[in-house]
């Protein structure tokens, strides 16, 4: 097995895979291509890791980090030149890492930047914070350093050189020298954007020969007494702004220290020239990238202004307001398209199938009949994908072509069927007939940590403030309660065979089953709650005469709802009553009819007499809703109050996406592509105090 891709590589090598992640992460290494690589190495293989890069992308390096902790076989890195920033963290995930003498770790804390209001701006801070957190964690469970000690060493920039990183914890063994030209793998400017870079570091990167070592403590140049950095070695270009006020003194003294080698510095006008080239192919990209995006000038504004904003930042900050515009923010499939024509035919191939499929809505229905694409089969579409974009498909056989559709970089045929799968998808989550979301809160988790709440339950009533008394402060503590988010998923495929056969089941029944399966898993979630009555905080379970509800066993009648709505009332937070009231009557079908009997009734329900005269003290007490899962068996119903007034059972979301999110990569044990459907979500009872369970015997 060997598959290459750019600045990545993955090869079977005397019993051992060979993994060389070799470039910037993110742009050059990318996560999808290093799970489709060690997808196919068995689990028992051994990973031999070598690595050098100057970092990158932290969302990216941190899949490339899980995906080879979650490698079954033994792993063991090679640090061969720089591990930087991101590329110290992937090797952490290493079984075993050796360092070559010459070769440098280098640890930080992460960075990132944001336009927008203070709000955006806060978001953005708080996401980093956030990273940080997890990547010192990471670094500590290594070294064994405590989170205050690796956190000084995240702060001050920390480079380490071959033993220096074994004796602080981060690395295992020291292996002899390695004569690895870095420069063909580490951006010089990249490099000079760090602040404490050894000088040893830039040598070798202009004359590999000099990677000899080096203290991490020498002196620090400043940036405004370094020489512009142009190294020979590298086949690169200057692109710092710094580079435009270089002064006509730097330019002419170009190195001159024995020890160093000489420099060759371009002119001034030269290199002003370069960079003003530059910057209006920089522009007139991200220009094409915003192409039909016409509600978002103000970000396009932004991007075209900031010279370090590169084509992929610009695409990545239009797909981020892209996102924040949809409701919720993960549930549609976002796609940037180079063209308007591009666009216009993923729309009407997208309705296209979606009327054949029954998916279409009534607006789409009305544009069917202009739609040159109608009637067309999938075949058909993967072969008109493949011919607009200028790939020929003549001599190709059916399997072929569907294939090339598939895989060829330039088709749009996965993101049409992937579109549509997701709106099946979609259609099913908002089809599917549940009612936890009448009687529970939604809630938002921004990861998968442990959450414990502010408790605002210890203030239940004002303290008295005389004539000129000092108001006094209330005490805020944690909830004892806690949460966590779960992920759920599945997988499907969309083989060749499929799209030849034109089986539109394939991607939209199937999906729109898993949306369906999706909001069923978050019902079962909560439904959990009223089976088990699991066990809260303070040791008693939810529903236990310790938290004074758990009402004497009683029919859903008069007598039993009123008895019910009596302990609800009378619950105490502290020395004082809450007289919380009752919204929802809870139970199974089987019970349904005599709950809404219960409630309607004008005259009482369970009197003993058949000319019963006495008014129904419960009418009109509580909405009643019912649920299969509370079965006959369970032989229980419940009172709930209005969860927007009281804590009761909240369903909590990662970032608020209360909708499923389908994901997709090229298949890679099949011939077609691969979906995964994935819900991220918890149900979480903190409070006894409105809820009241009734047993029927």
């Amino acid at each position: 097995m060997s598959k290459e891709y750019k600045g990545f590589k993955v090869e079977a090598s005397s019993g051992a895979y060979l993994v060389s992640i070799y470039g910037d992460i993110g742009t050059e290494v990318r996560a999808a291509d290093v799970k489709r690589a060690l997808s196919g190495i068995p689990s028992s293989s051994e990973i031999e890791l070598r690595v050098t890069t100057d970092g990158g992308h932290v969302l990216e390096g941190t899949a490339i980090y899980n995906l080879i902790k979650q490698h079954p076989g033994r792993v063991v890195a090679y640090v061969d030149g720089v591990a930087a920033s991101m590329g110290s963290l992937i090797i952490m995930a290493a079984d075993y890492i050796y360092i070559a003498e010459n070769a440098y770790l280098m640890i930080h804390n992460p960075s990132g930047g944001a336009v927008g209001e203070s709000a955006d701006l806060q978001k953005a801070a708080d996401f980093v914070g956030r990273v940080q957190t997890t990547m010192r964690g990471v670094y500590s469970a290594r070294s064994g350093k405590s989170d205050d000690d690796m956190q000084t060493i995240m702060d001050a920039e920390t480079w380490y050189i071959g033993q220096e990183a074994v004796d602080a914890g981060f690395a295992d063994e020291v292996v002899a020298a390695t004569v690895e030209d870095m420069a063909a793998h580490i951006k010089p400017d990249t490099l000079t954007a760090y602040k404490n870079i050894p000088d040893s570091l830039l040598d070798s990167l202009t004359d590999p020969s000099a990677n000899t070592g080096g203290s991490v403590n020498a002196p620090v140049v400043e940036k405004d007494q370094k020489e512009v950095f142009i190294p020979s070695a590298v086949a690169g270009k200057t692109t710092t702004k710094e580079a435009i006020n270089m002064t006509k003194e730097t330019k002419v003294e170009a190195a001159t220290t024995d020890s160093k080698p000489v420099v060759a510095v371009k002119s001034e006008d030269v290199l002003k020239a370069e960079i003003k080239a530059e910057e209006v192919t920089r522009k007139t990209e991200i220009k094409a990238v915003f192409e039909g995006f016409d509600d978002h000038k103000d970000t396009l504004a932004a991007c075209l202004d900031d010279m370090d904003c590169s084509i992929v930042q610009a695409k990545d900050k239009l797909l981020d307001k892209l996102g924040k515009s949809q409701v919720p923010t993960q549930a549609r499939q976002v796609r940037v398209t180079d063209s308007p024509e591009t666009g216009k035919f993923l729309e009407d191939a997208g309705f296209a199938i979606s009327a054949r499929a029954g998916l279409a809505t009534d607006d789409e229905r009305k544009n069917l009949s202009s739609n040159g694409l109608r009637g067309y089969t999938l075949f058909e579409l993967g072969r008109m994908s493949l011919e607009r974009r200028g790939v020929s498909t003549q001599g190709m056989d059916k399997m072929a072509v569907v294939a090339a559709a598939f895989t060829h970089t330039s088709s749009d045929f996965s993101s049409l069927l992937a579109n549509s799968a997701n709106k099946a998808m979609l259609k099913g989550y908002e089809e599917a007939e549940e009612v936890f979301q009448l009687f529970t809160a939604s809630g938002t988790l921004p990861d998968f940590k442990t959450l414990s709440r502010v408790d605002t339950g210890t203030f239940p009533s004002l303290r008295e403030v005389g004539e000129g008394g000092e108001y006094k402060h209330i005490t805020l503590g944690e909830r004892a309660e806690s949460a966590v988010l779960a992920t759920y998923g599945e997988l499907f495929s969309i083989t060749r065979q499929a799209i030849i056969n034109d089986d539109l089941g394939a991607f939209t029944r199937i999906p729109q089953k898993m949306g369906r399966a999706a909001v069923r898993t978050v019902g079962d979630l909560v439904f959990n709650i009223f089976l088990n009555n699991p066990t809260m905080a303070d040791g008693s379970a939810l529903f236990h005469a310790d938290h004074s509800n758990l009402a004497s066993a009683s029919g859903i009648n008069t007598a039993g709802l009123d008895a019910a709505r009596v302990l609800m009332a009378n619950q105490k937070d502290g020395e004082a009553t809450l007289n919380i009231r009752p919204k929802y009557l809870l139970t199974g079908p089987g019970d349904e009819s005599a709950a809404k009997v219960a409630v309607e009734s004008e005259f009482e329900v369970g009197a003993s007499t058949k000319n019963n005269t006495i008014p129904n003290s419960a009418r009109g007490l509580a909405q009643v809703i019912s649920d299969a899962r509370i079965t006959t068996a369970h032989d229980s119903w419940y009172l709930l109050a209005d969860q927007n007034m009281h804590d009761t059972i909240e369903v909590l979301y990662l970032d608020g996406n209360s909708a499923p999110v389908l994901e997709q990569q090229a298949g890679w044990n099949i011939d077609g592509t691969e979906f995964k459907v994935r819900m991220d979500a918890a149900a979480k009872a903190w409070d006894a105090k409105g809820m009241v369970k009734t047993p029927k015997s």
